[in-house]
C-alpha cells in the first residue's frame, strides 16, 4: 500500500455489506412497527371493553359499599347507643333504688290482696276475724306470701329486662359486620377503578413500547451502516496519508468517490466531487494569497505534506467557524471543504 502507483484497494463490498445492513434491519424495524400497530388495532377495543366493566364493577361496589354503611349507621348505630345509655344507667344508685322501690311496692300490694283474700276465707267459715290469734296468724301467713310474691314479680321484671338487653345485644351484634363490609366494598371499588384506568392505558403503552423496539432496530441498522462506511473512510485516509507523493491525488479521489459516490479529481481538474480534505494539519508551506470576496474567507497557497505542487484554496478550520454546514469531519478525524457550497474553486496554481 506504500509503493508508489498501488492501486487502492476496492471497499465497495463493505460499503454494500454496510448498506445492506442497514436495510434489512430497517424492514425489520418496520415489521415491528406494523406488527405492534396491528396488535394495537386488534387489542385497543378488548382492553377499552374490560376497562368499561371493571368500571361498572367499581360502580357496583361503590353502592354496596355506601349502602352497608347506611344501614349500619341508621339501624344498628341508633340500636348501640341505646344500649350503651342502658349499661351506664344500670351501674347507678338512681337505678338501685328504682329497683328497692318497685319491691317494696310489689310488696305492699301484694300483702294487702292477700289479707284482704284471708279475710274473705276466713268470713265465709264463720270465723271471727277480729280474735287475736287469728289475726296474729293471718298476718304472719299474709306477710309471707306477700314477701315471696313481691320478690317473684321482682325477679320476673329483671330478667324480662335482662333478656331484653340480651335481645338487644344480640341484634346489634348482626350489625357489626356492616362496617367491615363497607370498608372492604369501597376498597374493592378502588381496585377495580385502578384496573380500569390501566386496562384503558395498556393498549397504547404496548404500541408505544413495539414502536420503540422498531425504532431502536432500524437505528441498530444505521450505526451498522455508519459504522461500516467510516471504516472504509479510515482505511481509504489512512491510506492516501501514507501514499507516496503523486499517487494521493488518485487515493484521494479513490477517497470521495467512496464516500460521496461523486468524480475523482479536484474541481478544476476534472470531475468536480463534493468535498476535498482542507484540514490545515494536511498541508505544508502555508501562505497568505488574498480574501475571497463572495465569502470573506482568506485564501492560502499551499502544497500537501505528500506532494509538491501547489495549491490556492481555503482552510476547513477556518471555513467551519464561518460556514460548518460546508465542512465534513471524517471518522478519522480530517476535515474537508464542501467547495462548491462556498462558491470557491480550488486550483492547482503551479
Amino acid at each position: 500500500m506504500g509503493k508508489k502507483n498501488t492501486e487502492a484497494p476496492d471497499y465497495a463490498p463493505l460499503a454494500a455489506a454496510s448498506e445492506k445492513a442497514a436495510t434489512v434491519m430497517g424492514d425489520l424495524g418496520q415489521q415491528q412497527i406494523d406488527f405492534s400497530q396491528k396488535m394495537y388495532d386488534e387489542n385497543a377495543p378488548l382492553m377499552k371493553d374490560i376497562a368499561t366493566q371493571q368500571k361498572l364493577a367499581m360502580e357496583q361496589q361503590l353502592a354496596q359499599g355506601k349502602d352497608y354503611y347506611d344501614y349500619q349507621k341508621e339501624t344498628y348505630r341508633p340500636l348501640e347507643q341505646g344500649i350503651v345509655a342502658d349499661a351506664q344507667a344500670f351501674d347507678t344508685d338512681a337505678y338501685r333504688n328504682q329497683l328497692a322501690t318497685k319491691a317494696a311496692a310489689d310488696s305492699g300490694l301484694a300483702f294487702g290482696r292477700t289479707q284482704q283474700a284471708n279475710e274473705r276465707a276466713m268470713a265465709s267459715m264463720g270465723v271471727n276475724p277480729n280474735s287475736g290469734r287469728f289475726q296474729g296468724l293471718g298476718a304472719q301467713s299474709a306477710l309471707m306470701q306477700s314477701a315471696n310474691r313481691a320478690g317473684a314479680m321482682t325477679g320476673t321484671r329483671e330478667r324480662a329486662q335482662q333478656t331484653g338487653y340480651a335481645r338487644k345485644l344480640d341484634a346489634a351484634g348482626l350489625g357489626r359486620g356492616l362496617a367491615g363490609a363497607s370498608t372492604a366494598a369501597y376498597g374493592s371499588a378502588v381496585s377495580a377503578g385502578s384496573q380500569a384506568g390501566g386496562l384503558y392505558g395498556m393498549a397504547g403503552q404496548q404500541h408505544l413500547g413495539g414502536m420503540a423496539q422498531g425504532a431502536g432496530t432500524i437505528g441498530s441498522g444505521l450505526n451498522m451502516q455508519l459504522s461500516g462506511l467510516g471504516n472504509v473512510l479510515n482505511s481509504q485516509t489512512q491510506m492516501a496519508i501514507n501514499a507516496p507523493d503523486n499517487s494521493f491525488l488518485g487515493n484521494l479521489g479513490g477517497i470521495m468517490g467512496g464516500v460521496a459516490g461523486m468524480g475523482t479529481a479536484f474541481p478544476g481538474m476534472g470531475a468536480g466531487i463534493a468535498g476535498i480534505f482542507s484540514d490545515i494539519r494536511l498541508k505544508e508551506n502555508i501562505e497568505p494569497a488574498g480574501v475571497d470576496a463572495l465569502t470573506g474567507l482568506n485564501l492560502y497557497d499551499f502544497n500537501y505534506k505528500w506532494n509538491p505542487k501547489r495549491f490556492r484554496g481555503v482552510m476547513a478550520q477556518e471555513v467551519k467557524e464561518m460556514y460548518p454546514e460546508a465542512v465534513y469531519t471524517s471518522g478519522a478525524g480530517w476535515m474537508a471543504v464542501y467547495y462548491d457550497r462556498l462558491g470557491i474553486e480550488m486550483k492547482e496554481i503551479h
